[in-house]
């Protein structure tokens, strides 16, 4: 009997992806986060998406579902928000595009989110 198999064209990409989701925490603790400018994608994600969620929180009703959405949604709307910012430097001002820049607006978020969290609690 002849066996089936799938082949995932995506999943090779997908798994790059979240790897490097997760090690680019490490850079936090370099000299590399002043000098190029991660600092700036995690602050400023950080705060955005802290007054983000209190508008949310005021008047979606978004403290109806629970508290993994919230950290989703700060995390994926900060590294939404960097993305377009990286497009926008890099389309009208040549500027070269780094995806550890968008994680660290993501991780920003993730922070903001869970801070407005625990500060709500």
């Amino acid at each position: 009997m002849k066996k089936f198999y799938i082949e995932c064209t995506i999943c090779p990409i997908l798994k790059d992806k979240v790897v490097k989701y997760v090690t680019n925490t490490k850079k936090i603790f370099t000299p590399d986060f002043i000098k190029q400018n991660y600092h700036k994608h995690f602050g400023y994600s950080l705060v955005l998406t802290f007054f983000a969620i209190w508008f949310l929180f005021a008047f979606a009703h978004l403290g109806d579902t629970g508290n993994f959405f919230p950290i989703f949604l700060g995390g994926f709307g900060a590294y939404a928000a960097n993305f377009l910012r990286e497009w926008y430097y890099g389309k009208f001002h040549d500027a070269p595009w780094d995806n550890t820049d968008l994680n660290m607006g993501s991780y920003g978020g993730i922070i903001g989110a869970i801070l407005y969290l625990l500060l709500l609690a």
